[in-house]
C-alpha cells in the first residue's frame, strides 16, 4: 500500500520584527498561527510596553502561508526583517 501525501512543501524563515508601540499588547502570534497556519519558534525577544519591542522568530509554513503572514505583519506596521541563521550554541 503506498502513502500519498497531501501536505504542502514547507519552508522555515528568521525575521526580526520591530513592533510600534500601539501593537505590543496585540495577540498577533496568534494570528500567525490560527490564521495563516505559520508555526514561530521565538528565538529573542524584548517587549516594552513604553517603547514597542523587538522580536526574533524562526518561521516554518508553507511558502504562500509565509508571504501572507509577512503581508499581514507589515500591514500592522511592523518592520519585517530577514536575519541570518544563528550560530550554534558552543559549549
Amino acid at each position: 500500500m503506498e502513502i500519498i501525501s497531501n501536505m504542502a512543501e514547507t519552508e522555515s524563515i528568521r525575521v526580526q520584527l520591530d513592533y510600534p508601540l500601539e501593537r505590543v499588547t496585540q495577540p498577533i502570534i496568534y494570528h500567525l498561527v490560527t490564521d495563516y497556519h505559520l508555526i514561530p519558534n521565538i528565538r529573542r525577544a524584548n517587549i516594552d510596553s513604553h517603547a514597542g519591542g523587538m522580536m526574533v522568530l524562526q518561521i516554518e509554513g508553507t511558502r504562500a502561508d509565509l508571504e501572507a503572514g509577512m503581508d499581514y505583519l507589515r500591514r500592522l506596521g511592523i518592520t519585517v526583517t530577514e536575519v541570518g541563521l544563528e550560530q550554534p550554541w558552543a559549549v
